[in-house]
């Protein structure tokens, strides 16, 4: 076995100028930037890993393993005729074509080498259609023996659905549990969804979790300055078919297709209205399941809504829809919130989507880097540079490959022929690790290339 703590020495050849998207609340400006990037400030690093796929694609395979046939807990099988590099890219392709028992495929791939810490970023561009999980991540295989005390685990830096949201997630997939209620198979899993667009005509919002948070309490809460209505909050727990009815549908949102909607008998807590003297103004209006009534939130900061459901649930989606209708269009909805939920003793974010965070809705026009510190302490994740989301390590001690995948997911929203055709798109992917405080090696002779 051949582990290499030293350093690769690497030459970036054929620097690349891009154009790329840069968005303020006042305008929209196009600017030229070079395409090398760099690891965070402070300390050493090194370069142990670059792929900018400037090649042909035949030798793709010498640095990445692909996956060849169907996948289970998807809608798509996944083949290297589907990962495809052109021009100085890599473009896993999703295609509506029954293979390997599936409607659809797409492409998925790792990297031969296996890292443990550093820091790790890839510029890629979501493929333009909803039910697309446009991947960066990191996870040990099947075949490694994880030593005792260790854990097997999934970093997934980002599972992006277009048009606009960021997932990153930590899995932990070595312990196990049945849930009472459900009697579903479960794992340790902590998750965030981050959506990055300005206003764009959406009043309301699907927050969809693929693995599901089990918990008693629900707070959603907002920075926006002025009043508003929030309209109806919901709670449902998972459909395994990934489908949510419409909130915005007035007739839709009052039929769940079955599915119960927790909030209806929770108890509230929450900011205090802005006319408490009109029945209709209380934040109980706001889980009534009948859009047509509000609660109305007065200016100021500090605003937020509480939902008890006196005993814990599997919440698998939430639901919130703000505004109020004007001319036929919903008008004066917000777009700063959080959603948290009560776990280990403290509030923990599902979702959030921030002001000072926002960039072009389509993250599917043009080119963003997505990125991992990785340390024995810490999980830091990045987008275009920025920290959107800490965590603390207490799981990810293991070595593992690289991986990028494209996915075919009702999780990811509507699947629709919209997909056919359209590929997620890799600019390149680097590696940087600290002088002794990282590994990086070649799999060793008879080590699976699964």
């Amino acid at each position: 076995m051949s582990e290499r703590q030293g350093w690769v020495p690497f030459i970036i050849k054929n620097m690349k100028v891009r154009s790329y998207l840069l968005l303020s609340l006042a305008s929209i400006v196009f600017i030229e930037a070079p395409l090398s990037a760099d690891p965070p400030p402070g300390g050493e690093w090194r370069l142990v890993f670059a792929d900018e796929f400037d090649y042909a694609d035949a030798d793709l395979d010498r640095e990445w393993i692909s996956q060849n046939g169907p996948s289970g807990h998807i809608l798509s099988s996944r083949w290297r005729e589907n990962a495809r590099v052109e021009n100085g890219v890599l473009k896993l392709i999703g295609k509506k074509e029954n293979r390997g028992g599936q409607d659809w495929t797409a492409g998925n791939i790792w990297t031969k080498k296996l890292f443990k810490y550093g820091y790790f970023e890839c510029r890629y561009k979501y493929a333009a259609a909803t039910g697309t999980n446009n991947s960066f991540w990191l996870m040990t295989q099947g075949w490694q023996q994880i030593p005792a005390g260790k854990k097997r685990f999934e970093i997934d830096i980002n599972e992006g659905h277009y048009p606009d949201e960021i997932n990153v997630n930590l899995h932990n997939w070595s312990d196990f549990w049945t849930d009472e209620k459900s009697g579903k198979k479960r794992h340790g899993a902590w998750g965030k969804s981050i959506c990055l667009s300005p206003p764009s005509g959406k009043p309301g919002r699907t927050i969809s979790l693929d693995v599901p948070v089990r918990t008693r309490k629900i707070r959603f809460s907002t920075g926006h300055a002025e009043h508003f209505h929030l309209r109806e909050i919901r709670l449902f727990p998972k459909n395994d078919k990934g489908y949510y009815p419409d909130i915005e549908d007035g007739k839709t949102a009052r039929d769940s297709g079955g599915l119960e909607n927790y909030a209806l008998k929770a108890k509230v807590t929450a900011h205090s209205p802005l006319h408490p003297q009109h029945a209709y103004t209380r934040p109980e209006a706001a889980i009534d399941n009948d859009i047509r009534t509000s609660w109305i939130l007065a200016p100021g900061k500090g605003k937020f809504i509480e939902l008890d459901l006196g005993e814990e649930k599997e919440i698998g989606a939430v639901q919130f829809l703000t505004g109020w209708m004007n001319g036929g269009e919903y008008v004066h909805y917000i777009h700063d919130y959080k959603i948290e939920y009560w776990g280990n003793g403290r509030w923990e974010e599902l979702a959030v989507q921030e002001n000072d965070r926002l960039v072009a809705v389509d993250l599917g026009a043009g080119f963003h880097t997505y990125a991992l510190e990785w340390n024995e302490d810490e999980l830091i994740y990045y987008f275009d540079d920025k920290i959107i989301h800490r965590r603390k390590n207490d799981i990810a001690h293991w070595e593992c490959p690289v991986w990028l995948s494209l996915a075919i997911m009702y999780f990811a929203g509507d699947v629709t022929d919209a997909i056919d055709g359209k590929a997620m798109t890799v600019d390149y992917v680097k590696v940087w690790q600290r002088p002794g405080l990282g590994t990086v090696r070649d799999r060793a002779a008879g080590e699976p290339l699964e």
